[in-house]
């Protein structure tokens, strides 16, 4: 569909841009007249594999200013809307042209409304069950739903979710109490700030987690392509990564550690112990390092190098300490 919809378009008229997930879509265009060019060649493009766009789900939007009543999109979770601002924040073209906006994605307002809406059932369902009970099912809700949203503008949006969160767990201890002001009930529930039960068991709020900002896989790689310095710094837990290099691969980041270069598809990796084994040194991850192939053969090179001059060095003193003894030897005699 998207082959066939950019060959649609002239450069003159420019080309639609298209983000697309499972069955749900978007089609971005600079005129009016590209996106109402877009929807009549995908119907005709759908048609042909028996399928229809659903009327509800089909609409128009501007993400600056309201068109046909609305303003920015909702997708996948997220808002997407620009917003006026100056010259110092605002984006600029490919040119560097100031556009005197700036595009802002943040979670949409209907998500936030359902995950406050699940936190309080939680709450409530936890009535008269113990403060760990509580945490750890709200714990496990509140992480998920925060690592899902912190790769955009969510910063604002977690500080709602937290005090929201903050009111529920107050009517909760109240509850349990039957009644009593806020300062007994953080007395009794909260420590230095934070809802805890013990030292082990204490509740994770949403802005404890980093905003991360999510960076695109580049063109068409994959996990399995075996690029393992690439892909080491994007995944946490894959079976590729399991391995000794893979290891040693997130350690350092995808960066050597003898020359400080990031690891390219095609370079060639070796394992290096800090401490060479017949030295003395262990053969565990601890002792180990990933270096390119010729930096492994150049740090090595100085090693013995050093080693030399060093057993140089040493010969020379004794030497002169053999030399001054026969002196004071020849001296006394």
């Amino acid at each position: 569909m998207e082959s066939d919809l950019i060959k649609e378009y002239s450069f003159t008229e420019g080309k639609p841009q298209i983000v697309r997930y499972a069955d749900d879509f978007v089609i971005f265009h600079e005129k009016e007249s590209g996106i109402l060019k877009a929807k009549s060649v995908v119907e005709e493009w759908v048609k042909q594999v028996g399928l229809e766009l659903k009327p509800s789900k089909t609409r128009f939007s501007h993400t600056l200013r309201p068109y046909e009543g609305n303003v920015g999109l909702d997708f996948l979770g997220f808002t997407v809307r620009q917003f006026s601002v100056g010259k110092h924040k605002s984006s600029r073209n490919r040119y560097r042209k100031i556009l005197g906006f700036k595009v802002i994605i943040r979670p949409s307002k209907g998500t936030v409304k359902k995950h406050i809406a699940e936190t309080k059932r939680i709450t409530r369902k936890h009535r008269h069950s113990p403060q760990e009970a509580l945490i750890a099912e709200l714990n496990s809700v509140v992480r998920g739903w925060a690592n899902s949203y912190r790769t955009q503008a969510s910063r604002r949006t977690f500080e709602t979710c937290d005090n929201s969160l903050w009111w529920q767990l107050m009517r909760w201890a109240k509850y349990r109490q039957g009644g009593g002001t806020h300062k007994q009930m953080e007395k009794k529930y909260w420590k230095d700030g934070k809802f805890t039960a013990n030292e082990r068991d204490r509740l994770r709020m949403h802005s404890e987690t980093s905003i991360i900002r999510h960076i695109k896989v580049q063109g068409s790689r994959s996990p399995y392509d075996g690029d393992r310095a690439y892909w080491s710094k994007r995944l946490r837990n894959h079976p590729m990564l399991k391995t000794e290099q893979g290891i040693l691969l997130k350690r350092c980041k995808g960066k050597c550690v003898y020359c400080g270069l990031d690891f390219r598809d095609g370079d060639i990796l070796e394992v290096d112990h800090c401490i060479p084994r017949h030295l003395g040194g262990k053969n565990t991850l601890d002792n180990k390092n990933i270096l390119h192939r010729h930096c492994h053969d150049q740090r090595h090179a100085e090693f013995e190098e050093s080693r030399r001059k060093a057993k140089q060095r040493e010969e020379a003193c004794r030497e002169s300490e053999q030399a001054s003894q026969m002196n004071g030897a020849h001296g006394k005699s």
